[in-house]
């Protein structure tokens, strides 16, 4: 899994480390930064994970300029780095794109650890305006297999990053893009064809009825644990219909078509989509999380993230909230959602324009501690958590001392 993944330069994130727990919460208000976040983790998982038929990929001008930082003038490079653990080791990958005359510069650098420790670098000893250490790593025959095993699910892990702002007309099927790639029925891959907007929904959850039994039942659970009254997808005529439990004649069960169906229904529909995939993806980055889901059921849609989590803890959550009553779910003792050291408050320095990250845990110990706030603390993996009645959080946010 991920532990910590920093952005330097990319647009309003002049220097950010966020630090990964198994689901992460990002809070702020509008034009804080949150959506530059997941978009800069997005756009060097993209960029990192070329197609391995490619054996280098020479980095354009249009991975620099269009997202560096807009009041830098003196070309600083654009820094992404990550730091990634599984049962057999870590690995800390590090790369650098900067102006090179022409081209593009790219640095890289990936330091693995197991029973040793390893370090490769690539553009360093000489400029360089391809990305080559992958490839450098894949055709290295001094490297052991223990190596280049955890190397292989560390660059799968990278590749399998998805970012999703579901919006309800593309949920719904009744927006379609400009430029929409097509489905590739003999290599499906939900968590890819499902877009960013969620364009491919419906068309999924065909597939997935049609052909595979098992994600289907799970995401049908998922839903009815959100919706008690949800029955099912009915196809007719080869078309999508959602069905619900809305009269004693089982027989006779009412199906609406996706676009009178709720908003909320439907974004709980994809998420539980994901969930209910046998391999979901590494890292699954969600925008607005509580937007169209009534906020009684939050604490039920979080559980269905930490399900997936505990399963074999190798898929991760980021989501961004605006809303003080998603934290107070997300912290709720009763279901043990989360704690407050993965919650990030984000905010904009106007003056600079940059935006600030701050860990609610650290930010709410200060004024535990100075008597501010009511609360206790735990140890907990070497650090004290601060333990803040849920309820309280909110007020907190209200009142204006937690911004």
């Amino acid at each position: 899994m991920f532990k910590k993944i920093t952005l330097k330069n990319y647009r309003t994130h002049v220097d950010t480390t966020l630090e990964l727990q198994e689901i992460t919460l990002l809070m702020g208000s509008n034009n804080s930064g949150k959506s530059n976040l997941l978009t800069g983790i997005q756009h060097f998982s993209k960029l990192v994970s070329q197609p391995s038929s490619e054996k280098s990929q020479e980095v354009g001008k249009n991975n620099y300029y269009p997202h560096k930082h807009c009041l830098d003038t003196s070309h600083k490079p654009l820094v992404f780095a990550c730091e990634w653990e599984n049962q057999n080791g870590n690995v800390v990958y590090h790369q650098e794109l900067y102006p090179l005359k022409e081209k593009m510069g790219c640095k890289e650098k990936i330091e693995i650890s197991t029973e040793h420790t390893l370090l490769q670098e690539h553009g360093y000893a000489k400029a360089s305006h391809e990305m080559l250490l992958r490839t450098k790593l894949e055709d290295n025959a001094n490297l052991l297999d223990e190596d280049k095993r955890l190397l292989d699910n560390f660059f799968r892990s990278l590749a399998f990053v998805h970012y999703y702002n579901f919006q309800p007309a593309f949920l719904k099927g009744q927006a379609i893009p400009s430029i929409i790639p097509k489905i590739d029925y003999q290599n499906v891959r939900i968590p890819r064809d499902l877009g960013m907007e969620g364009v491919h929904f419906q068309t999924l959850v065909k597939y997935v009825k049609n052909h595979e039994q098992e994600t289907y039942s799970r995401f049908i659970a998922f839903l009815r644990r959100f919706v008690p009254s949800f029955h099912g997808i009915l196809l007719k005529n080869d078309r999508v219909f959602w069905q619900f439990d809305m009269t004693k004649d089982t027989s006779k069960l009412p199906y609406f078509e996706p676009q009178f169906v709720s908003d909320g229904i439907l974004k709980a529909g994809a998420v539980a989509l994901l969930c209910a995939l046998k391999n979901p993806p590494a890292l699954i980055m969600i925008e607005e999380v509580e937007n169209g889901v009534n906020i009684e059921n939050v604490a039920e849609f979080l559980g269905w993230l930490r399900q997936t989590v505990g399963k074999d803890k190798k898929t991760q959550f980021i989501l961004t909230t605006h809303s003080p009553s998603v934290i107070r779910q997300f912290s709720g003792d009763s279901r043990a959602i989360g704690d407050l050291d993965a919650v990030y408050n984000v905010n904009l320095d106007k003056k600079n324009y940059r935006s600030v990250l701050t860990n609610l845990n650290d930010a709410l110990g200060v004024y535990v501690r100075m008597g501010t706030v009511a609360g206790d603390f735990e140890e907990k993996g070497g650090k004290e958590i601060v333990k803040v009645k849920p309820y309280k959080l909110t007020e907190l946010f209200y009142d204006g001392i937690l911004k």
